[in-house]
């Protein structure tokens, strides 16, 4: 414990924080007066008041009593990566357990309220929840908006909350009014670093947004082929099928087939492209994409604990497999064998040897 004093903590976070006296008496439910009196040592706040004010400020109880805060920075990181994995294994029930112990134990942490707000909208999506869940995520989603400074928790707290709006209460102009409020593509981090700055740090960046431009065209070509809500009746098979041939050519251009994570893409694409092939009845093609689905997946699988892209426009940019670290996780042909490929759409080529051994080769390298 270092020798500062709690009501000079509170001040100092105050300050740092742009708050005035009135603002967080107000939110305390206390007099201006009071915080003056904490702040100059005179008294100090009641037990029931330190949650409350630890809160306000987004930092835990340890930060406020002047612990290092360290510990809870660990402690919520090793929450967000347990979650991460349930959700992975599809356990939404046991994620969402998870994060209510988190959020109980840890409820100043503005990470653990988003997640908890996205799990909740999550689970009220899939199998239509009591609203309740809804009504508390949106609450969630507010109250971080109202006292959190961070920008990124901020900015993500506004898509989730948009996303909350347009799929689960059907309120688009809600969901409109959200996005708006979020900063243009012209003013993000990533622009400004790269177009402002100059030098390798600049170059660096520069590399970066292409792989972003990329995976973002990627999946705006993926959303207007294939998701129902958004494509609805503007393309016919064969231009679904460009689209997401496209996607891929996209790729093939940037990385020099060096693809790295991005094979997890590729995999995915040709998925896609198999059940479309499948739906005009063009079996042969619908093999040869599901082929290349089953290599893209074992290449992204058996993908090391870090590399450096090196195609002739991205050969700075390092990537690092999340799955090392976490030590654990869900291989992509795992989740592409669960129970994926037992629908009726597959039916016409299930029996056939290509099939059989792609779906052999994802098999062996799960196992």
């Amino acid at each position: 414990m270092t020798e500062i004093k709690i009501g000079q903590k509170i001040r100092l976070l105050r300050k740092n924080n742009d708050v005035t006296q009135d603002k967080l008496a107000a939110y305390l439910g206390v007099t201006p007066q009071a915080v003056s009196r904490w702040e100059s040592e005179i008294c100090y706040p009641d037990i029931e008041t330190l949650p409350q004010i630890a809160d306000f400020f987004g930092v835990g109880m340890d930060e406020l009593l002047c612990y290092d805060s360290v510990q809870k920075e660990s402690k919520i990181k090793e929450y967000l990566n347990k979650a991460d994995l349930l959700i992975e294994d599809e356990k939404l029930p046991e994620c969402l357990a998870l994060l209510r112990e988190a959020y109980a134990e840890i409820p100043s942490s503005f990470e653990i309220q988003l997640e908890l707000a996205k799990i909740l909208s999550t689970i009220f999506a899939e199998v239509k929840a009591d609203k309740n869940d809804l009504a508390e995520a949106v609450s969630l989603c507010n109250h971080i908006l109202d006292y959190c400074t961070d920008d990124e928790i901020r900015d993500e707290t506004k898509k989730t909350l948009c996303a909350i709006y347009s799929h689960q209460v059907r309120n688009s102009q809600m969901a409109i009014d959200i996005a708006e409020k979020l900063h243009g593509m012209s003013y993000s981090k990533e622009i400004v670093k790269a177009t402002v700055l100059t030098g390798e740090f600049a170059f660096k960046q520069a590399q970066a947004n292409i792989m972003a431009f990329a995976d973002n065209m990627w999946w705006h070509m993926y959303n207007i082929a294939c998701v129902p809500d958004i494509s609805e009746n503007n393309y016919d098979i064969d231009e679904k099928i460009a689209i997401i041939e496209k996607g891929i050519s996209l790729f093939e251009i940037i990385f020099d087939g060096n693809y790295l994570y991005y094979n997890d893409r590729l995999a995915n694409s040709y998925r896609q492209l198999a059940i479309f092939n499948l739906m005009k009845g063009d079996n042969q093609r619908a093999l040869e994409c599901f082929e290349s689905m089953a290599h893209y997946a074992v290449a992204f699988d058996a993908l090391p604990a870090s590399d450096t892209y090196s195609s002739v426009l991205i050969n700075t940019v390092e990537y690092k497999n999340e799955r090392y670290d976490s030590g654990s996780g869900i291989p992509l042909c795992a989740k592409l064998l669960r129970g994926r490929f037992a629908g009726r759409v597959w039916s016409a080529i299930r029996n056939d040897t290509r099939f059989i051994a792609a779906v052999e080769k994802m098999e062996a390298f799960v196992k």
